[in-house]
């Protein structure tokens, strides 16, 4: 059965949305041409054929040859024409499928990733369309992670690829707790751990997180968000929407892991739709009574008609009915225990 996938190409793993879910797995290649193969043939694999058609979310960076020669690379390899989908519109559309925007609203994408920041206002008509000029801003979770190690290794004196490692790790981890306790091997070969905390980690980042809320800013004041949409693997990291709430008086919400790719699979599947499902009402034949008779009414074309609306228009409310959504109300509350300290697992010798 012909099937549609979406793909994002992040700097750690690669997102791919089919009907199925989201999926994300570490990136194989430094290439897109030579990334993009191996996940199609995963998926052919998996599916016993490969994908009709595949939408990829790219960069607003990204120049249009560099799309061109990447289309003409996959086709010359035998892979389908492929179809670009630029991030912003794509994490755009997967927020629409859920909130149904209304027309002429705007959202404002925030994608933070691994090596800077891509901020752009899209407007709804009809489609997705820029307000304004996009803005991007360079630093971002790489350069966190190596502010991250400076600043640890000038405070034990030591360093090593396994403490690297680890404090990579401890900045993920302080998107959830306040504090991580980060093992290492001293120079004398004792085993000891270093203390760093969540507000540590907002003080060495708070200038690169401000100039990306600079840059939000200065687009905001062109055309008003509605809604502020976190995209990217260092927006989880909570300063940044606690600058962006503290700047600016406009709702800010998280994009679930892999929204990139769904919007991109969203786009396939709208050039490509399925096959459509026809609805069919059956009338139920009347039974035969063997009691008395009775007086059969003489059935006229305008009575037949109006018989046979009133079937297919009760047939209709009935799948209204069915596929409305059923509200359910539980009288209950959860307790959540205050956050702990996370403790990264020792460093052998």
């Amino acid at each position: 059965m012909p099937y549609q996938v979406g793909l994002d190409l992040g700097s750690a793993g690669t997102a791919v949305a089919t009907d199925r879910g989201v999926t994300t797995t570490p990136r194989r290649t430094g290439s897109p041409a030579g990334e993009i193969p191996q996940v199609l043939d995963d998926l052919a694999r998996r599916h016993g054929e490969p994908p009709s058609r595949v939408a990829l979310a790219h960069p607003l960076t990204w120049p249009h040859e560099h799309l061109e020669q990447l289309r003409q690379d996959l086709i010359d390899t035998g892979r389908p024409d492929v179809l670009f989908v630029p991030a912003p519109h794509a994490a755009a559309l997967a927020f629409d499928e859920d909130a149904r925007m209304p027309e002429h609203g705007t959202v404002a994408v925030v994608d933070f990733g691994a090596t800077g920041c891509d901020i752009a206002v899209l407007r709804k008509q009809g489609v997705f369309l820029l307000a304004g000029q996009p803005e991007r801003v360079e630093g971002g979770g790489h350069l966190f992670d190596d502010l991250v190690a400076e600043h640890v290794i000038a405070k034990i004196g030591t360093h090593s690829r396994e403490l690297l490692r680890s404090c990579v790790e401890a900045k993920e981890l302080l998107g959830s707790y306040p504090e991580v306790r980060i093992p290492y091997v001293a120079d004398n070969g004792e085993m000891r751990e270093v203390r760093f905390s969540r507000l540590e980690l907002e003080s060495l980042i708070r200038p690169s997180v401000g100039l990306a809320v600079d840059a939000l800013e200065r687009l905001a004041g062109l055309c008003v968000p509605d809604v502020v949409l976190l995209v990217g693997g260092s927006s989880r990291i909570p300063l940044v929407a606690k600058e962006i709430s503290a700047r600016l008086d406009i709702p800010v919400l998280r994009a679930p892991d892999g929204a990139t790719a769904t919007g991109a699979l969203l786009e396939a599947k709208q050039l490509e739709p399925g096959p459509a499902q026809e609805t069919t009402v059956e009338v139920p034949v009347p039974r035969a009574e063997d009691e008395k008779p009775k007086r059969h009414l003489q059935t006229t074309p305008f009575i037949a008609t109006g018989l046979l609306a009133l079937v297919l228009g009760g047939g209709w409310a009935a799948h209204e009915a069915m596929n409305q959504p059923q509200v359910h109300t539980e009288n209950t509350s959860v307790r959540l225990e205050a956050p702990g300290t996370a403790e990264l697992p020792c460093i052998t010798e």
